[in-house]
């Protein structure tokens, strides 16, 4: 069983903070799944499978080109990473985003099986 840490982690968030699709896809399993926090269903959107996780991460990219994850704190267990994370970013109409995150990551094969995401709301 791999060993995650927060070498582990660093090295997750790297690609997703230099917006670089390949690297964020080598370390998530070929069926993978990523929940995001909007959508219809309570559990927000679901993204099933290696290719639909791809384009959900592309079209994130391209609606914040600046995006930036700051790990706040991590926490493990036999399988499981938990991200607690601040996101910040510029939107398409120059609106400025700036929010507190909770991923919660189940692995496989030192790959990330399911993504679960999670954020604050601001009211």
């Amino acid at each position: 069983m791999p060993n995650y840490d927060e070498a582990f982690v660093r090295r997750f968030m790297k690609p997703w903070n230099d917006h670089d699709l390949e690297g964020t896809m080598a370390l998530m399993s070929e069926d993978c799944l990523w929940e995001t926090p909007r959508g219809a269903e309570p559990y927000g959107t679901r993204y099933d499978g290696a290719a639909a996780v791809r384009s959900a991460i592309a079209n994130a990219f391209k609606a914040m080109p600046d995006i930036r994850y700051e790990l706040v704190r991590c926490s493990f267990g036999p399988d499981l990473i938990v991200l607690e994370l601040l996101v910040t970013g510029t939107l398409a109409d120059g609106g400025q985003v700036n929010f507190h995150a909770c991923d919660v990551m189940t692995m496989r094969d030192g790959k990330v099986a399911t993504k679960r995401s999670y954020r604050k709301v601001i009211d």
